[in-house]
């Protein structure tokens, strides 16, 4: 019984398949309506591509100003630390004098008082 009803089943099918087909290919209304949703898909598609392509353009540009700016800042961290460095010597250079003129200064006094 159920090899039956399928069978049933696939006919009607077959049947409902192939008479949307005669309606869509067989008559010029049909062939017109097949026709404008080619053309629909078509425009879909076209406009697909193009927003895909301003899109990976936006993108493009964001990432070159984004990696123009990075390297803006590494250069202005390299900058800053360098003349970090170059004050931190300086200071230790006159934190190395003064200390080598308070030992000279106390040897002085203690070579006075002896």
């Amino acid at each position: 019984m159920n090899t039956k009803n399928s069978i049933v089943t696939y006919a009607l099918v077959g049947l409902a398949a192939g008479t949307v087909a005669w309606l869509l290919l067989g008559t010029k209304e049909g062939r017109k309506q097949l026709d404008r949703a080619s053309d629909g898909i078509r425009e879909l598609s076209n406009s697909i591509r193009k927003s895909t392509k301003d899109g990976l353009h936006k993108a493009s540009k964001l990432a070159d100003r984004a990696t123009e700016e990075i390297n803006d800042l590494r250069s202005q961290a390299r900058n800053k630390g360098q003349s970090a460095i170059r004050k931190a010597d300086q200071l230790a250079k006159e934190g190395i004098n003064r200390a080598s003129d308070a030992v000279t200064s106390a040897k002085s006094r203690a070579e006075e008082e002896i």
